[in-house]
């Protein structure tokens, strides 16, 4: 039983550690997914009674050139959304947001030398 417990644990180890290093392009992708992500969050802290103002100011302490304008543009197009609209089918516009912004984000000349500073979201 120890043996097989040993065995699982090396595993588990060698597997973790023998993940190739990503892609430019999957960079840029896993990068992208994450601007989708923070769309559906815009959506909905708006969908929650944040203000635009709110948001704008935590938005502008973006710091990376990049995603501060890719955030804002986003921000500024959920905001302009007729609030009916919003709230019609919460997670319908959350996903409609979210796809949007990655289909952006991906069609964005970037350069693969010099990717954005960012936290995946």
């Amino acid at each position: 039983m120890k043996k097989l417990l040993i065995l699982s644990v090396v595993l588990m180890v060698v597997g973790c550690t023998a993940k190739k290093p990503a892609t430019p392009e999957e960079q840029w992708k896993g990068y992208c997914t994450s601007i989708g992500n923070a769309a559906r969050s815009i959506t909905l802290d708006r969908q929650n009674g944040i203000s635009h103002k709110e948001a704008l100011e935590y938005a502008s302490k973006v710091t990376d050139p990049t995603t501060k304008g890719l955030i804002i543009a986003q921000l500024e197009k959920i905001y302009a959304l007729p609030e009916d609209q919003l709230k019609s089918d919460k997670d319908a516009v959350q996903a409609k947001f979210k796809q949007e912004a990655y289909t952006v984000c991906v069609n964005t000349p970037h350069d693969p030398a010099h990717m954005p500073d960012y936290k995946p979201f």
